[in-house]
């Protein structure tokens, strides 16, 4: 008589119904050590940050706010050089210049130039030196009178381009009403190939809009010199509560330099277009781009 089949237990030693465990994860550095890591990787790359800290400026060098309360929200603790701020505004003349008084009288002392381009009001010649900006360092950049206002626009984005690729000025103020954001994706390429500080004053509804801008600011004016200053993008953790911010207060006969004077107001020192310190003639022809400087090529855009 046959004895029934059965299988044979496999061997221990095969491991075919026990396999040998998975070998332990290695043992995580200690918090010392994972700290002097993550130190090497932000020296050896600047522009990374931690989410919850301020990122740095990198290579970049920043400007001085003037106000130790924003700066100590700011990477790098400044206005950024080589970068395109956007500051939002809920109505013209919020505050936004005398918030960049500081910075800009700070450009002027080192010899740097500043141009306006495509101001709202008529720049005071007077009233700017007044405030430390000697209208030989500022240039009023404007559209041509009687064209439309697309054409305008046009215009004034193209003009501020070939400042920013000139990379002669330290600092460039654009108000732009309305732009695409290639448009405002040029101006920040073309910032980040120099070290100028660069501002686009814009409206407030453009918040629904994308943006290139490393810094994104929605002022507010609120009574008693205060200005509300909401921060909506900047490489750093997200603050929820606006920052509060006490500006300088500024003499009547300077108000301009604050900015500026509404249309209907009482008369105020001859503008700077009217200055015998600032000729008023020279064009810019958008046939003739200008050149970068020597040894500081300006970026190619395509």
């Amino acid at each position: 008589m046959t004895a029934p089949l059965h299988a044979a237990p496999p061997r221990a030693a095969e491991g075919c119904l026990f396999p040998a465990p998975p070998p332990s994860p290695p043992a995580l550095p200690e918090a010392g050590a994972r700290q002097q890591a993550l130190s090497a990787l932000e020296q050896r790359y600047p522009g990374l940050w931690r989410a919850g800290q301020l990122g740095r400026a990198g290579a970049a060098a920043v400007c001085p706010t003037g106000y130790d309360a924003l700066s100590a929200e700011l990477p790098g603790g400044g206005w950024p050089a080589g970068g395109l701020t956007e500051l939002l505004t809920t109505q013209g003349g919020a505050g936004e210049m005398r918030l960049l008084l500081p910075a800009l009288r700070t450009l002027a002392e080192a010899g740097r130039r500043i141009a306006l381009v495509a101001p709202p009001y008529l720049p005071n010649a007077m009233g700017l030196a007044a405030a430390g900006l000697p209208a030989r360092q500022c240039y009023w950049v404007r559209p041509p009178a009687g064209s439309a206002r697309a054409a305008q626009q046009a215009d004034m984005l193209w003009a501020a381009e070939q400042v920013l690729r000139s990379q002669a000025f330290g600092g460039v103020l654009v108000w732009l009403p309305a732009a695409r954001p290639e448009a405002l994706r040029r101006l920040q390429v073309l910032a980040q190939a120099g070290d100028a500080v660069a501002w686009a004053m814009r409206p407030a509804a453009a918040l629904r809009e994308s943006s290139p801008a490393v810094l994104r600011l929605l002022l507010a004016p609120l009574p008693g010199n205060v200005l509300s200053i909401t921060f909506h993008k900047r490489r750093g953790p997200v603050r929820d509560t606006p920052l509060l911010l006490r500006l300088d207060g500024m003499a009547a006969a300077t108000r301009t330099a604050a900015w500026p004077v509404p249309a209907g107001a009482p008369a105020l020192p001859e503008p700077l277009a009217q200055s015998s310190q600032l000729s008023s003639d020279a064009v810019l022809d958008r046939g003739a781009p200008a050149a970068p400087a020597p040894g500081r090529p300006a970026a190619q855009l395509a």
